[in-house]
């Protein structure tokens, strides 16, 4: 009897286990926006998402029109623009090489595990694991542009 309930609790965690497990880096992984993601993102609090920004990513990334390179890549015109490829910044080839183009799905993806997502970049911060305030951030994201693309 015990064997057949470990058997039938090990039926029952394994496909959860398998869907924490899945993913990959982006270079070979394309990942799609969950509805529950869009809904986030599509009614966050930018200016939560611009404080977030502030004391998370600030040190490192400007996000001004007329800002510049800093430890990180300039992100103006983030959303749309393929990863590794501002000119003028000296990017690990880890990120050169990830071949994704950031959009809210990339965004979510990188921003959630950032060393899973493009593993032996150079960035700092490893993640945002708290989706509404990821959601938030992306929102945000979305305002550093000439053409903001529409809310998901």
């Amino acid at each position: 009897m015990k064997r057949n309930l470990r058997f039938a609790l090990i039926l029952l965690v394994l496909p959860a286990a398998t869907a924490l497990g899945e993913g990959g880096p982006l270079a070979t992984y394309a990942p799609t926006l969950s509805p529950e993601t869009a809904v986030l993102i599509a009614g966050a609090d930018v200016e939560a998402g611009a404080r977030t920004f502030e004391r998370k990513c600030a040190q490192c990334h400007d996000g001004a029109k007329d800002g510049g390179h800093s430890k990180g890549p300039h992100l103006w015109n983030v959303i749309g623009r393929k990863a590794g490829s501002a000119p003028g910044f000296n990017y690990s080839n880890a990120m050169r090489g990830s071949g994704h183009t950031w959009n809210y799905a990339t965004l979510d993806y990188f921003l959630s595990d950032t060393e899973r997502a493009v593993p032996g970049r150079a960035m700092d911060l490893t993640g945002l694991p708290d989706a509404k305030m990821r959601a938030a951030v992306i929102a945000y994201l979305r305002t550093l542009g000439d053409n903001p693309p529409p809310l998901p």
